[in-house]
């Protein structure tokens, strides 16, 4: 077990983000950090992931844990290094602002017709 200055240095040198600090559906009671202008609707854990690499920040992944207002629902968190230059509300919005970049780009994939250079390349493979 840990004793509580070893807790205090570690608490010290990370930012801990639960996807419950950028749900659109939860209160600020609940665990929601930013205004509903910028929150979204049921973020994962996979999506604060992908939007850390996609902007280089170094994450601990941590899937076996619950936020402590949702305790029974075990959603995970990531541990980032605290950043100097930004706030750490600033960078859940920025974080909430790409996954719903990341959503629609997905959405504009899967709906929308596949440009012509897309069936060009299908049409290579299947033909030789």
């Amino acid at each position: 077990m840990r004793s509580l200055s070893e807790y205090i240095r570690e608490r010290n040198k990370y930012w801990i983000i639960y996807p419950e600090h950028l749900d659109y559906r939860l209160s600020r009671r609940l665990g929601r950090k930013i205004p509903l202008d910028f929150a979204i609707e049921n973020p994962s854990l996979e999506e604060l992931i992908k939007v850390c690499q996609l902007l280089k920040i170094p994450v601990i992944i941590e899937k076996d844990k619950s936020h402590p207002s949702n305790w029974i629902e075990k959603r995970g968190r990531i541990k980032i290094p605290k950043l100097t230059k930004i706030p750490k509300r600033k960078l859940l919005k920025l974080i909430a602002h790409r996954i719903k970049l990341l959503r629609e780009k997905k959405l504009i994939v899967k709906e929308g017709k596949p440009k012509k250079s897309q069936i060009d390349k299908m049409l290579k493979r299947v033909v030789g």
